[in-house]
């Protein structure tokens, strides 16, 4: 009704561009004006997901490495030629050599079969569990505050930690993503898309 060919609903006089009032009758112009429609809510859609990454134990992949040249030094070097042959000796020394691979190893696969996130553009989730299922999500509205930790060797293998705190959350104040590919751009991500949040939801409060 605004526009400069628009006409006064009472008299069809022709209004001017941004008139409130008919400048013939005097007509309220706003009075016969159809109110604005609410903005459509945004369908939520996926931006990311992931799981622990392998590179993320890389440190101690590297401490048992250390571990495996120490005893082998130890076992040639300072065992007595006698005790070597011992199969039990054998056996002792393989049990340390191995048993810590094991537990790395045993760790990564539960990491990796147990703990599923997820972004959307409204939420984060954290899906944990084999058999049974705990789901944990925070409002990306609620989040405060974003970060990343990362060791030397998950430096240089690009992984870490993301953290996403949201104090506000009752039930979820803190959700840790652990040994995520590229945390940098994970918590970029997030953050870029909290601060989207944010602003949409002002906009719709402004209408």
């Amino acid at each position: 009704m605004s526009d400069a060919n628009s006409s006064c609903p009472k008299c069809q006089a022709a209004l001017q561009a941004g008139s409130a009032f008919c400048s013939k009758c005097g007509t309220s112009v706003a009075a016969f004006r159809q109110p604005s429609a609410p903005a459509a809510p945004e369908a939520e859609q996926e931006l990311w997901r992931g799981r622990f990454s392998a590179k993320a134990q890389a440190h101690w992949w590297f401490l048992w490495s250390v571990e495996v040249v120490g005893l082998f030094y130890l076992w040639f070097a300072h065992v007595d030629p006698e005790v070597r042959r011992n199969p039990a000796a054998r056996y002792v020394f393989a049990a340390a050599a191995l048993l810590p691979a094991l537990w790395i190893a045993w760790n990564l696969l539960v990491a990796k079969l147990t703990v599923r996130y997820r972004v959307t553009t409204h939420r984060l989730f954290k899906d944990s569990g084999l058999f049974s299922r705990h789901l944990d999500e925070v409002e990306l509205l609620r989040v405060d505050d974003v970060s990343v930790r990362q060791n030397i060797l998950q430096r240089i293998f690009n992984t870490g930690l993301v953290v996403v705190i949201a104090p506000s959350d009752a039930t979820e104040p803190r959700i840790e993503l652990q040994g995520i590919e590229n945390p940098i751009e994970v918590k970029e991500l997030i953050r870029n898309q909290v601060r989207k949040r944010r602003e949409r939801s002002l906009h719709v409060e402004s209408l």
